[in-house]
C-alpha cells in the first residue's frame, strides 16, 4: 500500500433534512472499493463529506461526481497526490484533454512547464519500471538515471561535479540507520528536491530519521498502480518545492572563498570609507563554523536532528547570502575583472 500525506480533508456538519450517499454506496457509485475511498480521503483530503451528530459520513452528489473523475484519472495514470486537490474544474479538463493528446504523449496537466530529473538507484526499481511500462513523461521527467545500488550512486569520481537531480527514489532491502545517512548525503550530494525509500525491513530508528529529514517512505509497492502512484506523488512533491520556491533540506552549497582568502580580504586595503569587506569575511567565517557546529551537535532524538540540520541548512544560506554581497564589494572595489567561478557543490 502506497503512503503519503497524513493531512485530514475538512468535513462539514449534516444540516437538518440534508440527504446523502454512506462510503459503501459512494465507493460503489465511483466504482471503487471502499478501502480505496477512505484511503484517498484520510492521506490526501479528495473530498470533504458532511458528518452526521454521529460521525457518519455522508457524501453528496458533486462528492460522488468528484470521485468518479478522479478514479478515472488515477486509472490513466494520473498520480493520486498530483490530482487530489484540484478542483473540478481542472478535474474535468485533465479528462478531456486524454481525448485530445495522442496515445503516450506527455500529459500536461501533470507534467507541468518543467521538466524533471529522476533517479533511480537500486536494480530492481529500474526493471520494473521497464516490465511496468509506465511513460515516465506523463509525471514531467525527461531524464532519468539509473544505479545498480547505492554504493555506486555514491561513488563520483574525483573532481566531477554531480548534476543535480529533482526527485530521487531509493530502493533497498534492509533500512538500517548507516543505510539511513547514505540515504541523506546522497540527496545532499544531488541537491534533490524530493526523496523516496522504497524498503522491505527497516528499524524505527532508521526511519524517523529519514521521516525526520523530509525523505518519504513506502513499502515495496504490490501492483503496477501503486509503483506508478509513488512515481508520480515523488515527483509532485519535486515539482512543489519548484513552485513554492521553498529550497529543499539538501540545498547547502560550497563556500566560495576558504578561510585564508577570506583572510586576504580581510587585511586588503578598501577605497570604501569603513571596514565592511573585513565585517563580511569575519560573518562568513562565523557562519561557516556555526554550520560545522550544529552538524555536530549531540542529538538527543530525531526531532533534534532534525532542528540542528534545519539550523545548520539556515546557517549555510545565510552564509551564502554574505559571501554574494563580499563579492560584490569586491566588484566594487575591482579586485577582480571578473566574478570568480561559481562555487562547484
Amino acid at each position: 500500500m502506497v503512503t503519503s500525506s497524513d493531512e485530514q480533508p475538512e468535513t462539514q456538519p449534516v444540516q437538518s433534512g440534508q440527504q446523502g450517499y454512506r462510503s459503501g454506496e459512494a465507493a460503489r457509485l465511483a466504482k471503487m472499493p471502499v478501502t480505496t475511498l477512505r484511503i484517498w480521503e484520510r492521506r490526501y483530503g479528495v473530498v470533504g463529506p458532511a458528518k452526521t451528530a454521529s460521525g457518519q459520513r455522508l457524501y453528496s452528489e458533486d462528492d460522488v461526481r468528484r470521485l468518479t473523475l478522479i478514479k478515472l484519472l488515477v486509472s490513466r495514470g494520473h498520480a493520486i497526490g498530483a490530482i487530489a486537490r484540484l478542483d473540478r474544474e481542472q478535474l474535468q479538463f485533465l479528462t478531456a484533454s486524454h481525448g485530445r493528446e495522442s496515445i503516450g504523449a506527455p500529459d500536461a496537466g501533470v507534467a507541468g512547464t518543467g521538466e524533471l530529473k529522476l533517479a533511480l538507484v537500486g536494480g530492481n526499481l529500474a526493471q520494473r519500471l521497464q516490465s511496468s511500462r509506465i511513460d515516465l513523461r506523463h509525471y514531467g521527467v525527461a531524464a532519468l538515471t539509473t544505479f545498480d545500488d547505492l554504493a555506486l550512486a555514491s561513488t563520483a569520481p574525483d573532481g566531477e561535479r554531480r548534476e543535480p537531480l529533482d526527485a530521487l527514489l531509493v530502493s533497498v532491502d534492509s533500512l538500517q540507520e548507516d543505510i539511513a545517512a547514505q540515504i541523506v548525503a546522497l540527496g545532499d550530494a544531488f541537491r534533490a528536491k524530493a526523496i523516496a525509500v522504497v524498503y522491505g525491513f527497516g528499524t524505527g530508528a532508521a526511519a524517523d530519521s529519514l521521516r525526520a529529514a523530509g525523505v518519504r517512505l513506502y513499502r515495496e509497492p504490490g501492483s503496477r498502480t501503486e509503483f506508478g502512484q509513488m512515481l508520480g506523488d515523488l515527483c509532485e512533491r519535486a515539482r512543489a518545492q519548484e513552485r513554492i520556491g521553498d529550497d529543499a533540506v539538501w540545498s547547502r552549497v560550497r563556500r566560495r572563498y576558504d578561510d585564508r582568502e577570506l583572510e586576504t580580504i580581510a587585511t586588503r586595503s578598501s577605497t570604501i570609507a569603513c571596514e565592511c569587506p573585513r565585517h563580511l569575511a569575519e560573518l562568513v567565517m562565523k557562519l561557516s563554523a556555526f554550520e560545522r557546529y550544529s552538524d555536530e551537535c549531540t542529538s538527543r532524538s530525531t526531532q533534534d536532528a532534525a532542528l540542528h540540520r534545519y539550523l545548520g541548512d539556515v546557517s549555510n544560506r545565510a552564509c551564502a547570502m554574505i559571501e554574494a554581497a563580499l563579492e560584490r564589494v569586491a566588484r566594487e572595489e575591482g579586485w577582480f575583472a571578473a566574478p570568480p567561478p561559481a562555487a562547484q557543490e
